[in-house]
């Protein structure tokens, strides 16, 4: 799997229609050698360029790669193509497909601006940074994790971040970055544990004992990170116990309060659920 950011220029093309209209776009992909890198999972930031706007430019999209470079006459949705969004000669007809998980234009969505990625001196060397042309840039697991931090407020849980290996040695990495305390979570799954007997998501129920005998959960900071002023403390109440689904859902979620919304949403699609098989959730 790879990690790629792809860079679209306003003066191009009208990519804020096509980010905000559609969760399933195509991307040009010009060089070769990208085309036979890419592979479906890849995870994608989309670069929004500054042209000759005045309006803060830099990551307003990420999405997940699902649909390998093919030839636009081969696409599976040839309606999402959108080429009439195109002012100038597309740059290829070799196209990958995006399904975008969560999109942002502006400072108030959540937009990072490219200043952010320029005050990092890792992310300022980046070729999106220092090269004028060029429509997909490669990213290193390095540099994928700064961003992502950024974009998220969250630490990418990657285990191969912690350390490399070659056949004789460990190399650690040192991150200076916000790291959750083990021991807060630990509690609040033995607080969860305690009280409930077991653990379960709070979100959609879902138990894993159930279906691979062994009790598993992740733990949520209901207040991401990055919100956090310095000195300020977290509580054991704060953390929330959820499954991976949907851990991962919660993080994808625009909202003023994931958190909520995501119960929100599993409570609708629960009397949802129940209405079909006859039962009514009496407490609603």
């Amino acid at each position: 799997m790879a990690d790629w950011i792809f860079r679209g220029n306003r003066s191009d093309f009208d990519i804020d229609t096509y980010l905000r209209d559609f969760s399933y776009i195509y991307w040009a992909v010009k060089h070769r050698k990208h085309q036979n890198e890419m592979q479906i999972g890849d995870r994608v930031f989309i670069w929004r360029s500054k042209g000759k706007f005045k309006d803060p430019y830099g990551l307003v999209a990420f999405g997940i790669l699902v649909e390998k470079p093919i030839h636009k006459n081969k696409v599976k949705y040839p309606e999402f193509l959108l080429e009439e969004y195109w002012e100038k000669r597309e740059v290829s007809e070799i196209k990958v497909g995006i399904k975008l998980e969560s999109v942002r234009l502006d400072l108030m969505s959540g937009l990072v601006e490219s200043s952010i990625l320029l005050s990092d001196p890792i992310l300022a060397q980046m070729q999106l940074l220092t090269a004028r042309q060029g429509t997909n840039f490669r990213l290193t697991i390095e540099q994928f994790n700064k961003i992502w931090l950024m974009w998220t407020g969250e630490q990418f849980d990657d285990p191969n971040d912690e350390y490399e290996s070659d056949e004789t040695r460990y190399r650690i990495r040192a991150h200076k970055l916000k790291e959750r305390d083990p021991k807060l979570v630990r509690k609040a799954k033995e607080s969860f544990v305690k009280e409930h007997n077991r653990l379960f998501c709070e979100a959609c129920g879902y138990d894993f004992s159930k279906r691979y005998g062994f009790s598993y959960a992740e733990a949520h900071h209901k207040k991401p990170l990055h919100l956090l002023k310095a000195g300020e403390k977290t509580k054991v109440s704060d953390l929330g116990i959820l499954c991976a689904n949907c851990h991962r859902a919660v993080h994808m979620i625009d909202a003023e309060d994931p958190w909520l919304e995501l119960l929100k949403l599993n409570k609708t699609h629960n009397n949802e659920f129940n209405l079909k098989i006859g039962k009514v959730d009496t407490k609603s």
